[in-house]
C-alpha cells in the first residue's frame, strides 16, 4: 500500500515564524517549538514541541525534589524555628494593649477641648443676633427696591420690540425714518400706497461711481415665465421681455428714424419692381416670336427623323429574321441536350457538406448534390493534429503520466516513480509530483 508523506512547514534557522495562515502548522528546529497560525492569519501561536516537553520534565524533577526534601525535614530545626517565631508574634500583640490605653487618654482630652470650643462658638453666635437684625432690615429694603426696579423693567420689556425679532399683531406707526438692512423685504399686503411720486432703484450706488447693475421691474407669473421692464446698463436702453428670455429694445427717436427710412426704401423698391414688370410686356412680344420660330424648327427635325426611322424598318426586318433563325437553332439544340435533366435551384456544399456534380460528355451538368464530410480515422496516415485543431500536438505520452495543458503548445506529461508522491503545485504555479510539504520559513 502506497503511503503519502505529509511534511509541515519548518525552519532550521528561524526560531519563530513571523506569520502563518489561519490554523497552518509549522515547526522550528531552532527553538524546538510547534506553532499554529493565528485566527486572523497575521501571526503565529506556540502550541507545543520539544521545548515545552523539556520544561515539563524539569518542573516534574524540581517538584519531586522539593517534595522529598519537605518529607525528610520532619521536626527538624526549620520547623522549630517557625514555632518560635509564631509565639514571638503573639507576645508582641499582647504588649500593644498598654500602648492603646495611652492613646485612649489622649483622645478623651481632644474630645473635651472640642466641646469647650463649640460652647464658645454658640455663645458668640447668640451675641451676633442683634447685629443680624440690622442686617436683615437693610436686606429687606434692598429686596423691595430690586422688586420695584424689576417690575418697571418688565413693563418696559413688554412694551418694546425684541432685538432678535418678533411679530407685531396690531398697527405700527414709525415717526422717524425706517432702515431695513436684511437681504429681502417682503410685504404681504393687498394695497401698497406710496406718498413719493418717484421710486429710486439702485439707491445704494454712490454718486461718484459709474453704474454697472441693470435695474427695473419684474412681474411674478407663477408657473409661467416672469416678465420684466429692465434698464440695460450695457446698451443704455430700456428693454422689455414677454417670455422671460428674449429682451427687445423699446423704441426711441433714433430707432423710429431708422424704421421710417427702411419703410421708405422698401416702398421705393416695390414701385421700381412694379414699373419694371409693366415695361417687360414689350419685350415679351419679341420673346414669343423667337419661341414660335424654335417650335417650327423642332417640328421639321422631328418629321425628318420619322422618315429616316421608317426607311430603316426594311433593313431591320432582315436582321431580325436572321437572329430569329439562329435563336431557333440554339433552342432546338438546347432542348435535345437537357432531356430528362431535373436539377433543383439551390446552394450546394457548406462547412459540413461537400458539393458533388455530374458532368456529361458534352460538358453539361446533369445532377448536383451535397455529401456529408466524414473522414475515417484510418484515412489520417501522417502528421500530428495540433492543439488548435483539437489534437494534443504530440505523437506519444509517458506511461502512467498526467497530461498538462500548455495553452496552444503541445500537451506535456508529468510523471513519477517514487512511492508517496502526489501531484502538487510549486511556487510558480507549475504542477509536479512530490511529497506534500509546507515549505520553510
Amino acid at each position: 500500500m502506497a503511503n503519502t508523506v505529509i511534511q509541515l512547514k519548518f525552519s532550521t534557522i528561524t526560531a519563530t515564524p513571523s506569520s502563518l495562515n489561519v490554523a497552518e502548522p509549522a515547526y522550528s528546529y531552532t527553538s524546538n517549538t510547534l506553532f499554529i497560525g493565528s485566527p486572523a492569519g497575521t501571526g503565529s501561536i506556540a502550541i507545543g514541541g520539544k521545548f515545552f516537553i523539556d520544561q515539563q520534565e524539569n518542573i516534574f524533577n524540581l517538584v519531586n525534589a522539593a517534595f522529598t526534601t519537605a518529607n525528610a525535614a520532619g521536626t527538624s530545626t526549620f520547623a522549630q524555628a517557625a514555632f518560635t517565631q509564631a509565639n514571638a508574634a503573639f507576645d508582641s500583640a499582647n504588649s500593644a494593649a498598654t500602648l492603646q490605653s495611652g492613646i485612649n487618654a489622649t483622645q478623651n482630652t481632644n474630645i473635651t477641648n472640642a466641646q469647650n470650643t463649640g460652647d464658645a462658638a454658640f455663645l458668640s453666635g447668640n451675641t451676633a443676633a442683634t447685629l443680624q437684625a440690622g442686617i436683615n432690615a437693610t436686606q429687606n429694603t434692598n429686596i423691595t427696591d430690586v422688586t420695584n426696579t424689576a417690575a418697571a423693567a418688565f413693563t418696559t420689556a413688554n412694551n418694546a420690540l425684541p432685538k432678535v425679532g418678533g411679530t407685531i399683531t396690531a398697527d405700527l406707526v414709525i415717526a422717524g425714518n425706517l432702515t431695513v438692512s436684511g437681504l429681502t423685504t417682503y410685504a404681504n399686503t393687498t394695497n401698497v400706497l406710496l406718498g413719493d411720486n418717484i421710486i429710486t432703484l439702485n439707491a445704494e450706488i454712490p454718486s461718484g461711481l459709474a453704474p454697472t447693475e441693470n435695474a427695473g421691474f419684474e412681474i411674478n407669473r407663477g408657473s409661467s415665465a416672469n416678465v420684466s421692464l429692465l434698464w440695460n446698463e450695457s446698451s443704455d436702453k430700456w428693454t422689455a421681455t414677454n417670455d422671460g428670455s428674449y429682451y427687445f429694445v423699446l423704441a426711441d427717436a433714433a430707432v423710429n428714424d431708422t424704421q421710417n427710412t427702411n419703410i421708405t426704401t422698401v416702398t421705393n423698391t416695390a414701385t421700381a419692381a412694379f414699373l419694371a414688370a409693366n415695361s417687360a410686356a414689350t419685350l415679351s412680344a419679341a420673346t414669343d416670336a423667337t419661341q414660335n420660330t424654335n417650335i417650327t424648327n423642332a417640328q421639321n427635325t422631328a418629321d425628318a427623323a420619322f422618315l429616316a426611322g421608317n426607311t430603316a424598318v426594311t433593313v431591320q426586318s432582315a436582321i431580325n429574321l436572321t437572329q430569329n433563325n439562329s435563336i431557333a437553332a440554339a433552342f432546338n439544340q438546347a432542348n435535345n441536350d437537357v432531356t430528362n435533366v431535373n436539377i433543383s435551384s439551390a446552394d450546394y456544399g457548406n462547412a459540413a457538406y461537400v458539393s458533388a456534380f455530374k458532368v456529361e460528355a458534352n460538358g453539361r451538368i446533369s445532377s448536383a448534390n451535397s455529401t456529408a464530410i466524414a473522414i475515417g480515422a484510418g484515412a489520417i496516415t501522417s502528421g500530428t493534429l495540433t492543439v488548435e485543431r483539437g489534437g494534443t500536438g504530440v505523437g506519444t505520452h509517458t506511461v502512467n503520466g498526467v497530461l498538462l495543458g500548455q495553452g496552444t503548445a503541445a500537451i506535456q506529461t508529468a510523471s513519477s516513480s517514487t512511492e508517496g508522491h502526489i501531484l502538487t503545485i510549486n511556487n510558480s504555479g507549475v504542477p509536479a509530483f512530490s511529497h506534500l510539504q509546507g515549505g520553510t520559513f
